[in-house]
């Protein structure tokens, strides 16, 4: 997937209030229309995820780990400071679900490999163990 593929489908399901595309832009510079509900902080995702990747063009491939490399730092600066407000912090998490399901659509040979029990891994039920009082 490419990174404007990414950012275009973010938009989609995020809504174009939250994330406004500029269809007609060839970089990075108006990429993202500044009518953002929390325009500083899209921003600084949709920027972070182009330099993560070492994106030079909005058509350059991006990858899922140096996308959520690249989101983190923010994502936990967001949640840390006193002064982000309950729907930034919203909008980050749904950012940050809303990247995932991307790439798992855009990757269905990981998918399939997982449904087959080649991939993945086994969540096992843990019972807490209570500590007798004598």
């Amino acid at each position: 997937m490419t990174f404007r593929e990414l950012i275009e489908q973010l938009a989609k399901r995020i809504g174009q209030h939250q994330l406004p595309v500029n269809a007609s832009a060839s970089e990075l510079r108006g990429f993202i229309d500044s009518g953002a509900v929390h325009y500083e902080l899209v921003t600084q995702v949709v920027t972070a995820i182009y330099t993560g990747n070492r994106c030079r063009r909005l058509a350059d491939p991006v990858a899922r780990d140096a996308t959520f490399e690249s989101i983190e730092p923010i994502r936990l600066a967001a949640l840390r400071s006193p002064k982000t407000d309950i729907d930034a912090i919203q909008l980050m998490e749904t950012l940050c679900h809303e990247v995932a399901v991307a790439f798992q659509q855009s990757q269905p040979a990981v998918r399939a490999g997982m449904a087959r029990g080649t991939a993945g891994a086994q969540l096992l039920t843990l019972r807490p163990r209570l500590k007798k009082l004598s």
